[in-house]
């Protein structure tokens, strides 16, 4: 029975033989399946970078828009046409008008003010607001608190507004906030 044992033992090792080809068959396939996984986190994590580096120059931008646009002010209200062609200095004019000449302790000064960029609105149409940059940023402080203790502003007897001139983005940030409170 000598060569019995030795048959049997051949059988056995061709048996685990098998087994340890099937396993590392599966391996390979768990190596593969474990390098897909490996690319797409990487793919994943390059794209999330870029997307919070594009939110993170999206907030920059809004910052910096912001303050470019922080001696400006926003007049709501205005007809069409009624600055003429000098705008800056309708602006002057129309602010010691309607919030009084003790607003500002000297002549308010007026970098620049236009129309909003946009057509012109057809007949019946609300009027482009305007928007003018004061000299000093004191003024515009000066502007708004006189305009809130006046409360209703008119000029020609329309109902005026000021409102500071701020970016689209921050516009809707503050809505969201206002309409949950």
């Amino acid at each position: 029975r000598p060569g019995s044992l030795t048959e049997e033992m051949r059988r056995g090792f061709n048996s685990i033989q098998a087994g340890l080809a099937e396993i590392r068959s599966e391996m390979f396939s768990i190596d593969s399946k474990l390098d897909k996984v490996t690319q797409c986190l990487d793919t994943s994590e390059r794209r999330i970078g870029d997307i919070e580096e594009i939110h993170y120059l999206r907030e920059k931008c809004d910052d910096l828009e912001n303050r470019a646009r922080r001696s400006n002010l926003r007049i709501v209200g205005l007809s069409e046409g009624v600055e003429g062609k000098d705008p800056v200095a309708f602006v002057e004019k129309f602010l010691v008008e309607v919030l009084g000449e003790t607003t500002f302790p000297g002549r308010v000064e007026i970098e620049r003010a236009h129309r909003a960029l946009r057509p012109r609105p057809k007949e019946g149409e609300k009027p482009r607001i305007i928007i003018f940059k004061v000299l000093r940023f004191q003024d515009k402080v000066r502007i708004l608190c006189r305009a809130r203790e006046k409360g209703q502003l008119t000029y020609l007897n329309q109902k005026k507004k000021f409102f500071p001139d701020i970016s689209a983005e921050l516009q809707a940030r503050r809505h969201d906030v206002y309409a949950t409170l």
